[in-house]
C-alpha cells in the first residue's frame, strides 16, 4: 500500500562528546515507540536532537513518530529543517514525499519523491508514495508505471530470499466444499471502532449466500464488546480469544489471523480484513483459485495495491508455511517495525516461499510478476474493489 513512512535503519551524525549517553536515550526513545508510548518517545526524541550536531536518521526517527501521531505536520516540518543540512539525503526527499502525499500536497509530494530517486533511492516505498500521488493527480499512465516499478523493486529486494518452506511438487489437494469447518476465512480484531465492527458483521451474514463452502474465524482480545464477541459466535464464527503479551506493541494483533496457516484442521485458508466486506468479486477469483494448480492465490484491485501480497487480500493451501511466530523470527526486520508489520512480514518471508505457486489477480498492474485479469464475471460497481473499506457505505443507522 502507498503512503507509508519509511524510517531509517540506523542514526548517524552522533556527537563525540555526548555519544554514550546521546545512544542511550536514543535507544530508550526506539524502546517506547516499539511499545507504543508514542508521547514519551516524541518528547525523548526530540532531546536526543537537541543535545548533538544534526543527525539526519534521528530527524527521520522523529517524523516518524509523529507521523504515527497523525501529526503530519510537524514531521513535514522536521524533515524540512533535516533537508536544510542534508539536501542530498535520498531518505529524507522519499520520506517528505509521503508525509505530503498524506496532507494532500500531491504535487509536492511527486517532486520529493522524484528528487529522492534522482539521489539514488533504490526504496520501494518511492514508487509507491509516487504511484499513489500520480493517480490522485489523474496522471494515470505515469501512476501505473510507478506502481509496476513498486512491485517490481520488491520482488528484486525479496524474490532470492531463501523459502521458509517448501511447496510440494504436486498439484494441491482438491478442496472440499462439504466440510465448511476446514476452509477458513480468519480476521483480527481488537478494539470498538465500528468501522471494523460493522463490516465484519456484514460478512458474517454474507457467508452463507456467497461463501457457503467457508468459515469464518476471528482472532480477538477482551477489548472487542462481549456482546458483540457473543453475537458472532451464535451466527457460527469460530472465535479465538488472544492475549497480546506485555510489552508487545498493539500492531502485532494483526498477526492473529495467521495464526490459521499452520493449525492442522485447516486445509484452505482465506486471509481478510474486518473493514473489507466479502464480495462476489473475490469469489469468483477464489474459485479460480481453487480450479489452478497454485497452492496459494493474492489479489490487487486498486492502484495503491502495490504490495507483493496484501496482508487482507490472500489466501493459500494450510500447513506449508511456518507459523506466524516462526515468520517473524525469520524476518530481517528491514525497517523499523509499525502498522504494516503483516505486509512487512509477508514480503520478507512469504513471497520468496510463494511466489512461483501463487495466482495473482490484478485489474491494475495485469501482467506485472505473472499477474493475470480476474475473471471476467463478477464485476463490482464502478469505483468499488476488493479490499475496500466498506464501513463507507453503511449509514449511522445501520
Amino acid at each position: 500500500m502507498s503512503g507509508r513512512f519509511a524510517p531509517p535503519d540506523t542514526a548517524s551524525g552522533f556527537s563525540q562528546l555526548d555519544a554514550s549517553a546521546r545512544d542511550e536515550l536514543r535507544q530508550i526513545a526506539r524502546d517506547s515507540y516499539a511499545r507504543g508510548d508514542l508521547s514519551e518517545a516524541i518528547d525523548l526524541q526530540r532531546k536526543v536532537l537537541a543535545c548533538g550536531p544534526p543527525s539526519a536518521g534521528d530527524a527521520l526517527l522523529l517524523a516518524l513518530m509523529l507521523f504515527a501521531t497523525r501529526d503530519v505536520s510537524g514531521g513535514i516540518g522536521v524533515l524540512r529543517d533535516s533537508l536544510a543540512h542534508f539536501p542530498g539525503n535520498p531518505a529524507l526527499h522519499e520520506n517528505l514525499g509521503v508525509c505530503l502525499l498524506t496532507s494532500g500536497q500531491f504535487e509536492a509530494s511527486v517532486a520529493a519523491c522524484r528528487q529522492a530517486l534522482a539521489l539514488g533511492s533504490a526504496s520501494p516505498n518511492v514508487h509507491d508514495c509516487l504511484c499513489d500521488a500520480l493517480h490522485r493527480q489523474g496522471l494515470v499512465e505515469e501512476a501505473l508505471q510507478a506502481g509496476r516499478g513498486s512491485l517490481e523493486a520488491k520482488d528484486l529486494r525479496f524474490g532470492g530470499r531463501a523459502p521458509v518452506a517448501r511447496i510440494p511438487t504436486g498439484p494441491p489437494p482438491p478442496f472440499n466444499p462439504g466440510n465448511p469447518a476446514e476452509n477458513v476465512i480468519a480476521y483480527s480484531l481488537w478494539g470498538a471502532e465500528p468501522r471494523y465492527l460493522v463490516p465484519l458483521l456484514e460478512s458474517v451474514r454474507i457467508l452463507p449466500h456467497l461463501f457457503p463452502a467457508w468459515s469464518i474465524r476471528v482472532f480477538h482480545d477482551t477489548t472487542v464488546d462481549h456482546n458483540y464477541v457473543t453475537d458472532l459466535s451464535r451466527r457460527g464464527v469460530q472465535m479465538r480469544q488472544m492475549i497480546l503479551p506485555p510489552g508487545q506493541p498493539g500492531h502485532r494483533r494483526l498477526l492473529w489471523r495467521f495464526e490459521v496457516i499452520r493449525d492442522p484442521s485447516v486445509k484452505r485458508f482465506l486471509i481478510r480484513d474486518a473493514d473489507s466486506l466479502l464480495n462476489i468479486k473475490e469469489r469468483v477469483a477464489v474459485d479460480a483459485w481453487l480450479h489452478s494448480d497454485c497452492y496459494f492465490h493474492a489479489m490487487r484491485d486498486w492502484h495503491t495495491h502495490t504490495d507483493l501480497i496484501l496482508a487482507g487480500m490472500w489466501g493459500g493451501v494450510g500447513n506449508i508455511l511456518p507459523s506466524p511466530t516462526d515468520l517473524f523470527r525469520a524476518s530481517t526486520g528491514w525497517r523499523v517495525e509499525n502498522d504494516h508489520i503483516d505486509q512487512d512480514i509477508l514480503s520478507d518471508t512469504v513471497w520468496p516461499t510463494v511466489r512461483r505457486s501463487m495466482l495473482i489477480h490484478d485489474s491494475v498492474f495485469t501482467g506485472t510478476l505473472g499477474s493475470v485479469p480476474f475473471p471476467p464475471y463478477g464485476a463490482l460497481a464502478a469505483g468499488s474493489h476488493v479490499g475496500q473499506n466498506a464501513f463507507v457505505h453503511f449509514s449511522a443507522a445501520g
